[in-house]
């Protein structure tokens, strides 16, 4: 092999070294910058290794995880109050029949959209009583409590009526009847 040869040969794998240094000092400047809370000098960052985060897969968030993790805790209650006067009560992620994504997502869709409240009422209503048993009214509860962060005192519950209905009097439950409907307005 000739001097200009071996020259070359240096010369390229010199090239290689440089281009292997300078990729892995990305992706550490990348890791880096994907960890920093949020602030200006990520908010500047972030922008421009964006294509480069995109390419090799850590454009992930670890948002899910700490420092910041969920501080309420939403749980909905649905009150049948008997002729007889006994309240039971009914509560969303109590009944399994679903998995627990989908009672989350409806207990999160019933909290915010309330036409969808005389529904839930109406299949609870059906849950909780038997043949001959009549409901006269029912209340959906919604409970809210903000776990405070740590040190900073006692959580706080905070409960809102979300729906209160009387149920229009009928006839008893029979067998095979349609229990107690919801009278809506």
């Amino acid at each position: 092999m000739s001097t200009h040869e071996g020259e070359s040969a240096s010369r390229t794998r010199r090239a290689g070294d440089i281009a292997i240094s300078v990729m892995v000092a990305l992706l550490v400047v990348v890791a880096v910058v994907g960890s920093l809370p949020d602030s200006a000098i990520k908010d500047t960052l972030a922008p421009m290794l964006q294509p480069l985060t995109r390419a090799t897969g850590l454009d992930q968030s670890w948002g899910v995880f700490s420092p910041n993790p969920p501080r309420k805790l939403t749980e909905v209650e649905v009150h049948v109050i008997m002729s007889d006067g006994e309240d039971r009560v009914w509560r969303l992620d109590a009944d399994r029949s679903l998995p627990g994504y989908r009672w989350r997502k409806l207990k999160e869709e019933v909290i915010r959209h309330n036409k969808l409240r005389p529904g839930l009422a109406k299949y609870v209503v059906r849950e909780v009583t038997e043949p001959g048993e009549r409901a006269v009214r029912v209340l959906m509860v919604v409970q809210t409590e903000t776990l405070p962060l740590p040190g900073d005192g006692e959580p706080k519950t905070v409960r809102k009526l979300l729906f209160d209905q009387k149920i229009k009097p009928t006839q008893t439950r029979s067998p095979g009847d349609a229990p107690n409907p919801v009278a809506t307005r």
